[in-house]
């Protein structure tokens, strides 16, 4: 045992360190255990062997289960299926927060592009996202990736808008404005608003739909496991009821 447990390379003061305490441990554990079984009475004992017993049972009952459904659980989930559960079971998806899409720019306040950029930004088609994507060197900072949901204190802050009393006015969907300080110029479209307590967006809950998707598939697979280990028991005469 002591050999396993030490590693390579280690200098002859280290080892004998490591040899004393892995020993003292071992002695401590021999010692303890030997006092804990002649001082624990024999119902105490016994009921400690049934808590072990039965812990050892669902370890090796756990574990070739989990291997079992390793091996035969289809782990793909499609977006039907998502749309599908999602669609039958929305309202058990409201919002405990709200959230927003949209996207900002923030150009020196001197740039000569803001005519073009303001357009860009605000079309916003492929051709305009392909402009924006050349320049965007211009720019101090910038989130174009509309599609994401966000906090409205996290997407807000990122143009110096972080509370809701100054930045509740902007929380209206397909909104585009304008902030101009001494610096900056903030071009902001707010593409679409979600308010706490209404229906969560289906991108927003995706992996939550697609985990609990596969939790329930799981689950069928072992109810029809227990089924199946019933009957092939009793198919085999392994098992009998007797009325």
């Amino acid at each position: 045992d002591i050999e396993e447990n030490l590693g390579n390379n280690i200098s002859v003061a280290d080892s004998a360190l490591l040899v004393q305490n892995y020993i003292n441990t071992w002695a401590k554990e021999q010692l303890l255990l030997e006092k804990a079984v002649f001082n624990l009475n024999a119902s105490e004992q016994e009921s400690l062997e049934d808590l072990i017993k039965r812990y050892r049972n669902d370890l090796f009952i756990k574990t070739y289960q989990e291997q079992w459904l390793k091996a035969r659980v289809d782990t793909v989930v499609s977006s039907d299926e998502i749309n599908s559960y999602y669609q039958k079971n929305k309202q058990n998806f409201k919002l405990h927060n709200d959230l927003l899409r949209g996207r900002y720019i923030k150009l020196p306040i001197s740039n000569f592009n803001r005519t073009s950029v303001r357009k860009a930004f605000r079309r916003f088609n492929a051709e305009d996202r392909t402009y924006l994507d050349s320049i965007s060197l211009q720019f101090n900072s910038a989130l174009l990736n509309d599609s994401i949901w966000l906090r409205p204190q996290v997407f807000f802050s990122r143009i110096n808008r972080p509370t809701p009393n100054v930045y509740e006015r902007y929380l209206k969907s397909n909104r585009f404005f304008e902030i101009e300080d001494s610096l900056d110029l903030y071009l902001v479209f707010v593409e679409e608003v979600r308010r706490r307590n209404e229906v969560a967006p289906i991108t927003h809950v995706h992996s939550t739909l697609k985990q609990i998707i596969l939790n329930k598939r799981k689950l069928d697979m072992m109810r029809q496991f227990d089924r199946d280990i019933l009957e092939e028991a009793v198919r085999k005469n392994v098992f009998e009821l007797y009325e």
